[in-house]
């Protein structure tokens, strides 16, 4: 009741925000995922490959 305004009668706060906290991912989360995906392009390209080798 002390931190009210002089003058003021609503007895709830007309300024009630939850707090609302966005999560990022770090560098490391970015890397490993660039790793990820440049991996899998490079097995994928392997396997064609080894798949055209295996053909023939």
């Amino acid at each position: 009741m002390e931190d009210r305004a002089p003058g003021s009668t609503s007895a709830v706060p007309t300024q009630i925000q939850p707090s609302i906290k966005k999560h990022f991912a770090g560098r490391g989360a970015w890397v490993l995922t660039a790793y990820g995906i440049s991996g899998l392009a490079l097995f994928g390209v392997l396997a064609y490959f080894f798949s055209d080798y295996i053909a023939r």
